[in-house]
């Protein structure tokens, strides 16, 4: 043990490196859970505690060499404390990066729920949760183009320069509050706006087949329209969507660079 502790550096490195990888596996464990592209919310426990311990381990070297005074100097109620604060830093950048796919999905689930599918929803066995056909395909969709364009790298690049500028234990939230709580609410704002923009598309094309409906029992009492119209209302809801997914496709890498833009200045302050 005593040599293994020398090959570490000795006792007081090796707990430095614990102390202050405590604080980063805090800041990183809400990545796992609330940004999409890292892991879907049907990602097991296992995987999301090994993506965890990887991206801790590769983190803590940058951040040692500014935390590892101040987070030495933690006591142990404090330190308790600066895990809280690092898991609200994480779970703000996190939840910055990840709006966007929110939006997407809020988009397809609403597009469901007006063509009427809202009856093909099915529970997820893993987390108990309804899911929407075309919210999955739109997210999958976005979290499929953010892999290819390199987003991911771009937001660990973010998230590690974050650590740099914002070492872990020396972040105060307390003056800034005012100020995350309001970018929150309008970066919050802008996701619905940006998913009902997806969505307008189906919402025309569904009114206007709703219409036409309407005028066709009208006119011919005698037919089923509600039972006739089902296949209608849904395959142009399906079409609808995908013409609004082919519109909106050009314009979501702007997206995902403004998302993990806002994230990096949450982090770092102003």
């Amino acid at each position: 043990m005593e040599a293994l502790l020398r090959l570490l550096g000795g006792e007081t490195a090796v707990q430095e490196t614990l102390a202050v990888g405590g604080l980063v596996a805090a800041r990183v464990g809400p990545l796992t859970v609330l940004a999409p592209w890292l892991s879907l919310r049907r990602t097991p426990p296992m995987i999301r505690a090994a993506l965890v311990l990887a991206l801790t381990a590769a983190l803590t070297p940058l951040a040692l060499p500014q935390a590892r005074v101040a987070v030495m100097e933690l006591g142990g109620a404090s330190y308790a404390v600066a895990v809280l604060r690092e898991a609200m830093i994480g779970a703000l950048f996190a939840i910055a990066t990840a709006l966007p796919f929110f939006a997407l999905d809020w988009a397809g689930r609403l597009t469901d729920t007006w063509r009427g599918a809202s009856m093909s929803e099915v529970i997820a066995p893993n987390t108990g949760e309804r899911t929407s056909p075309l919210g999955d395909l739109h997210m999958l969709m976005g979290i499929a183009l953010f892999l290819s364009l390199g987003g991911h790298r771009i937001a660990f690049a973010a998230f590690a320069e974050g650590l740099r500028v914002a070492p872990v234990g020396m972040v105060e939230l307390a003056p800034r509050a005012q100020g995350l709580a309001l970018g929150a609410a309008q970066l919050t704002g802008s996701a619905l706006a940006f998913a009902l923009a997806i969505a307008a598309p189906a919402a025309a094309a569904i009114v206007a087949v709703e219409v036409s409906l309407g005028l066709l029992a009208r006119s011919a009492p005698q037919v089923p329209v509600f039972f006739a119209g089902m296949p209608l209302r849904a395959a142009t809801g399906v079409a609808a969507a995908l013409l609004a997914l082919s519109l909106v496709t050009a314009q979501l890498p702007e997206v995902f660079r403004a998302a993990i833009d806002i994230a990096s200045r949450w982090v770092s302050g102003p």
